[in-house]
C-alpha cells in the first residue's frame, strides 16, 4: 500500500515510536505503525513501544525494574498488522533511542533524552499537552494540526499513508440514501437534521463501511480530516464534510491533504 515519507540522511541512534496495538479503525495507530514499517524498509533502526513509565530515575535500580515490570504486565498485548514490520523495543534500545510521541501522549513517560513530537491532530484536542515543550523536535501530519504553534517550522511535514484500497472500491451498484460518521466531529452534532435517516457508520469495520459506501449516494462526515472521506470517494459515495462553525472552506482545504472529490458543506 502506498506511503509518503521524507527522504534524507538516517540517524545513527535507534528510533522508537510510541504507539498502542494495531487498530484498523484508529487512523493515529495506523500511521504510527506505518511510520515504523516505512523507516525499517529504508534501513532505519526503528521500533515500537507502548506508552508506559520506565522508572529509570528510581533508586535502587532493582526497585525501578520491579515497578517497570509491574506496569508493563498490565498493558494490553502488543501486536502489529501482518503486513508490517513493527518490532518492540528492548530496554537496551530505549536507553539510547530517539523517541517519537504522538501529541496525545502527555509529557515524556519514557524519560528519553531526545524527543520528537508528531502532531496527528491539534495539540491538546484529544489529550496530551496543549503547550509543546520547546526542547522537542516537532513534526505535523497536516498543516492544520500545527496552526498557531509558533515553534513549528512549516517544513516539518511528516506524512505516511497506509491506504485500504484493497477494501474500498466502487462496485457499480444501485444507490440510495446516505450514511453518516461522527468520530472526532462531536462539535457539529447540532447540524444533524431532525428525523435523520442516514446509516450510522461509527464502530463498524472497514469491510462493513465499504459495504454501506457502495449502496448509498452521500456520506456525511463530521470529522474534518479523516481518511474515510477519501475512502467514500473511492467507493463512489459522495463525501460531504459537515462544516465547523468559524472554519471557512478555504481554511479547511488548506489543511486537508486528500481534498479532491470531497465537498465541504452542501
Amino acid at each position: 500500500m502506498p506511503t509518503q515519507a521524507p527522504t534524507g540522511s538516517f540517524p545513527t541512534r535507534p528510533i522508537v515510536v510510541v504507539c498502542r496495538p494495531f487498530d484498523e479503525n484508529s487512523g493515529g495507530q495506523i500511521v504510527l505503525h506505518a511510520l515504523i514499517d516505512r523507516m525499517r524498509s529504508l534501513g532505519v533502526d526503528a521500533y515500537a513501544s507502548q506508552p508506559c513509565k520506565t522508572y529509570r530515575s528510581l533508586r535502587p535500580a532493582w526497585l525501578g525494574a520491579l515497578k517497570r515490570w509491574n506496569y508493563r504486565r498490565k498493558l494490553p498485548e502488543f501486536f502489529a498488522h501482518e503486513s508490517m514490520d513493527v518490532p518492540m523495543a528492548s530496554d537496551a534500545v530505549l536507553d539510547d533511542a530517539i523517541v517519537v510521541y504522538p501529541e496525545t501522549v502527555r509529557g515524556n513517560p519514557l524519560e528519553a533524552e531526545r524527543v520528537v513530537r508528531w502532531l496527528l491532530n491539534r495539540p491538546g484536542l484529544l489529550g496530551g499537552n496543549e503547550t509543546l515543550d520547546p526542547s522537542e523536535e516537532v513534526f505535523f501530519y497536516q498543516e492544520a494540526f500545527a496552526e498557531g504553534v509558533a515553534s513549528v517550522s512549516p517544513d516539518r511535514l511528516l506524512r505516511v499513508r497506509w491506504l485500504r484500497e484493497d477494501v474500498y472500491r466502487d462496485e457499480n451498484r444501485s444507490r440510495s440514501g446516505s450514511c453518516r460518521m461522527i468520530r472526532k466531529g462531536t462539535d457539529t452534532l447540532s447540524q444533524i437534521p431532525e428525523g435523520d435517516r442516514a446509516i450510522p457508520l461509527d464502530g463498524l469495520s472497514h469491510q462493513e463501511i465499504a459495504e454501506v459506501f457502495n449502496k448509498t449516494e452521500v456520506f456525511y462526515c463530521h470529522d474534518l480530516y479523516t481518511m474515510y472521506a477519501y475512502y467514500a470517494a473511492l467507493a463512489g459515495c459522495v463525501p460531504v464534510v459537515v462544516p465547523r462553525p468559524g472554519l471557512s472552506a478555504e481554511d479547511w482545504r488548506d489543511g486537508f491533504e486528500l481534498k479532491h472529490g470531497v465537498a465541504y458543506g452542501e
